[in-house]
């Protein structure tokens, strides 16, 4: 019997869309059948590598290409410890630039203290000898905040004077922020750096770390060597507008005179050529803008504007949102604090020029806050992921100069004596006990970050005088 094609003609007339479409599926059966064939050969061509020979290649941080070294597929990886090597390869790859030996930074001319240049200061260490027993050197390990780590960390408190609560170890000992030589010696050390603003953690008189007592002794040294001191609120137990208001008029009251005090002129205020105060207040967005409003807007209820505590307040930008919650916070201007890169939107060196361009764009005033390095595992035992590492002095110069081609008018110093976080430029010197090995500065030497302090003051100054 005949194959009947005049049938299956007529068929495919009356169904030619079914028709199409029957034959575009067996088109891509056989592309798919083919493909798998080839990848096989492809395979048996060619050997799969061990894959302890694997890496990982060509990762993008920064807007720059890294690569890491070897890492096994069959390993887990700790993303944050990848991250903190890429973030080491790159401050290594900028630095290389600005190499300077250590003879060449102590030749550089004696600078003044820079007005534009501010560093946070901390007077809540005590010792036995002048107060009577440890404060802060005997700082508590903190318990870890991240639940899903399951090591184990030490806890309880450290010991001073041989164990304390800090990774490097001070070149004045485990002092008294109460003693008047020592004092002395940070206003000596910070007017050698340049520095020209003190920027004092505050906290009200009658709290713990309350500097109240010992603040008219450190305006006085200020004074002797031409610093200027800025309060630096500090988060407090209940802090609101209405109860900073009354904190403001006690410090304005009590220390408004003094000509140690920092005062500068707000932005784009050409009708109010005053010097005002300057308050920096640390964690900023834990309060609402609308509720700032009240106390910084000149139609607030409890407005400062225009009055005898009126004053330049900076707000502290973590994230990418607080700008617009800053400019609406009615706040004269910002800063970022943490010396950690990469930790925060406001700590990250790449953002600063987008943030120095906001700040431009609608009057406020932009502190980026540089820092020598970060470390806090003597406190924080399980936070080696944060961790920035000095690189001998390479980590800071790359802070600085994110600093000044932001560019920023101001720079903050993140920090003269924080030792809980390793961010300290203080002299520090080798220590070692039974159990513990400190950091140093060596080979570069216990002043090699006052020095080098110095040397970029020296740089701003030159910028600014080439502008």
């Amino acid at each position: 019997m005949a194959f009947p094609f005049r049938w299956c003609w007529i068929w495919l007339k009356r169904n030619w869309i079914v028709s199409i479409l029957t034959l575009i599926l067996l088109t891509l059966l056989f592309s798919i059948f083919s493909l798998r064939w080839s990848d096989v050969d492809a395979r048996v061509g060619n050997p799969k590598p061990n894959v302890n020979e694997l890496t990982i290649s060509r990762l993008s941080l920064n807007h720059g290409i890294k690569q890491l070294n070897r890492v096994s597929t069959n390993q887990s990886v700790d993303v944050g410890e990848i991250r903190a090597k890429m973030l080491r390869e790159k401050i290594q790859r900028i630095a290389q630039k600005v190499n300077k030996p250590q003879t060449l930074l102590e030749t550089v001319n004696k600078v003044e203290p820079n007005s534009h240049v501010h560093a946070f200061y901390y007077a809540w260490y005590g010792n036995v000898e002048i107060d009577g027993n440890w404060s802060h050197w005997n700082h508590l390990y903190l318990t870890n905040w991240k639940k899903e780590d399951k090591k184990v960390y030490p806890t309880g408190r450290h010991k001073p004077p041989e164990d304390i609560g800090a990774n490097f170890y001070p070149l004045l000992g485990c002092y008294s922020s109460r003693d008047p030589k020592v004092i002395d010696e940070h206003m000596r050390l910070m007017h050698q750096a340049g520095i020209g603003v003190v920027v004092l953690s505050w906290y009200p008189e009658g709290m713990t770390d309350s500097p109240e007592d010992v603040l008219p002794l450190i305006l006085d040294a200020a004074h002797r060597y031409k610093l200027k001191v800025a309060p630096h609120i500090e988060p407090y137990m209940n802090r609101n507008p209405i109860n900073l208001h009354q904190h403001i008029s006690h410090l304005i009251f009590k220390y408004g005179n003094h000509p140690a005090l920092y005062r500068m002129r707000r932005l784009h205020q050409r009708s109010d050529a005053r010097e005002l105060p300057v308050f920096y207040i640390y964690d900023s967005y834990l309060t609402p803008a609308p509720a700032w409003r009240e106390l910084l807007s000149a139609k607030g209820n409890l407005s400062l504007r225009g009055t005898h505590l009126d004053a330049v307040f900076l707000g502290l930008l973590v994230e990418m949102q607080h700008r617009y919650d800053i400019k609406k916070a009615h706040f004269d201007g910002f800063y970022t604090y943490f010396a950690t890169n990469g930790f925060t939107y406001g700590s990250t060196w790449k953002n600063w020029r987008s943030l120095s361009k906001f700040a431009h764009q609608n009057g406020l005033i932009f502190i980026p806050s540089v820092g020598p390095g970060y470390i806090d595992t003597q406190v924080r035992p399980w936070n080696n992921v944060n961790a920035r590492h000095r690189r001998h002095g390479k980590y800071y110069e790359v802070a600085w100069r994110s600093a000044l081609s932001a560019p920023a008018n101001f720079v903050s110093i993140t920090s003269f004596n924080e030792w809980h976080e390793g961010t300290q430029i203080e002299p520090a010197v080798p220590h070692q006990t039974e159990l513990f090995t400190y950091m140093d500065y060596k080979p570069e030497g216990s002043h090699f970050y006052i020095n080098l302090t110095r040397w970029y003051v020296n740089e701003m100054v030159k910028r600014k005088n080439t502008k």
